[in-house]
């Protein structure tokens, strides 16, 4: 049973993502600097996701876990991604650099959400394209 329902979701997620790479996405202000394919998942404010209870939750600025950010491996932040940057990910929208992820992940992007549902919405999605961004010269972010 747990079968069928991972393959159904699988091709859920597949039809999702062939779907999102015909459109042509608007990332406003901002251009791209470099893009990479990287996994995507989700994490919630749940202490249980971040340091176990009794642990307060939030990010590694010290903001409150929300959506519109995002988690970055390591490397990422090690490769020249920073606190702060924008980011594209495809089929999703823009968000905000705020925390990072355990060291063992690499190319990994964790998406904030508010619940456990959102998170199921997401899964694991892999090889999907993210753009870092950049304020082209002359604006303000």
């Amino acid at each position: 049973m747990r079968v069928i329902a991972f393959l159904l979701m699988a091709m859920t997620l597949a039809v999702t993502v062939d779907a999102s790479q015909s459109k042509k996405v608007s990332i406003g202000k901002y251009s791209p600097k470099k893009r990479i394919e990287a996994t995507v998942t989700a994490y919630t404010p749940n202490p249980r996701e971040n340091g176990g209870r009794g642990t307060k939750s939030g990010t590694a600025l010290g903001t409150r876990i929300r959506p519109g950010i995002v988690a970055v491996s390591r490397d990422l932040l090690r490769s020249g991604w920073e606190f702060g940057d924008k980011i594209h990910i495809e089929g999703l929208g823009v968000f905000t650099i705020e925390d990072t992820m355990h060291h063992r992940f690499r190319r990994t992007i964790d998406v904030a959400v508010p619940d456990m549902d959102a998170a199921r919405k997401i899964g694991k999605m892999t090889k999907i394209e993210v753009t870092l961004l950049e304020v082209p010269s002359g604006s303000e972010s």
